[in-house]
């Protein structure tokens, strides 16, 4: 675990600590079970901790998650193979919600636009390949490029559009590699076992999980890109109906958003109340300068927090 990650954790932990002044007994004592939720993989490190900051207040709910490419975990819903009956998903890219919500598996009303992100070219941590724009990929040492299969993973599908916006569409199809999800192309880069993949688009969220073992060398122009956008809703076969609405809802709080932005996400705003507006505050101060630092320095090493 590196020190980014580590820090991460530990800003979360003082937003779970000032968070305890919004508690809520009085809903503590009706909400229980389980939820079971299906997420973008690149929630993999932060919904653990925004559910326990959830649990603060309704200690009687627990959390079943699976990570995956949202496009799959969609797929799966519509196609009715999940084994259990999912109460929430977390997708990234409106598409995936889209094809819920056209197939009648959407509570309405409950569908809530949650976070944005960016993207990331990566390269293995002991890369000597200069990569300072996208065009750079084209270069005859970039021998591989590992993007997620645009099919099912939106980060593959943000990538092509990078690629396409930048004018190397054409000339990178051929050194493209797919991965199942935006974990398993960070996994592909950064594996100590790989010899041919020099390069990688993911986003800057995952690239932080890893910088132990890969580097940013290039952040793209976010106008590159369609917007990386994050929605959730309540799916018409949960069990758990009013912990499903209201952990939906809090998804979108000021309670939620520092833990969310300690890993690197922006949130949409919502109205604070004064526990969250402490939270937010607090982590304002730790994270910011950090944050602005590791996007001026192109190429170094950095320390911090599956889609």
């Amino acid at each position: 675990m590196n020190k980014r990650y580590k820090l991460a954790v530990a800003t979360a932990s003082i937003a779970l600590g000032f968070s305890v002044i919004q508690a809520k007994p009085a809903q503590a004592a009706t909400l229980s079970g389980p939820l079971y939720i299906y997420a973008a993989a690149s929630l993999t490190d932060t919904l653990p901790q925004v559910e326990a900051l959830y649990q603060l207040s309704n200690p009687n709910v627990t959390f079943i998650n699976t990570f995956g490419a949202s496009g799959t975990l969609a797929n799966q819903i519509v196609m009715g193979t999940n084994p259990n009956p999912v109460d929430i998903f977390f997708s990234v890219s409106q598409a995936p919600l889209n094809t819920l919500e056209n197939n009648n598996k959407v509570i309405e009303g409950t569908r809530e636009n949650v976070l944005t992100n960016t993207l990331a070219i990566i390269t293995p941590i002991n890369s000597t390949i200069s990569i300072s724009s996208v065009q750079d990929l084209l270069k005859p040492e970039v021998r591989q490029v590992a993007i997620g299969n645009p099919a099912v993973v939106p980060a593959g599908g943000f990538a092509q559009q990078l690629f396409t916006n930048s004018g190397i569409s054409d000339q990178i199809q051929s050194k493209l590699v797919f991965g199942s999800s935006v974990r398993d192309v960070l996994d592909k880069v950064s594996s100590a076992s790989n010899d041919m993949i020099d390069a990688g688009v993911v986003y800057t969220t995952d690239a932080l999980t890893a910088l132990d073992k890969v580097k940013i060398v290039y952040t793209p122009p976010i106008n590159s890109y369609s917007p990386i956008v994050y929605g959730s809703a309540v799916l018409q076969q949960t069990q758990n109906l009013d912990a499903a609405r209201d952990f939906n809802f809090f998804l979108t709080t000021s309670q939620a958003s520092p833990v969310f932005q300690t890993f690197g996400f922006s949130t949409i705003p919502e109205p604070m109340t004064t526990g969250g507006s402490i939270a937010v505050g607090i982590v304002a101060l730790m994270m910011k300068p950090k944050v602005k630092a590791k996007a001026k320095v192109k190429g170094e090493r950095r320390e911090k927090v599956r889609c």
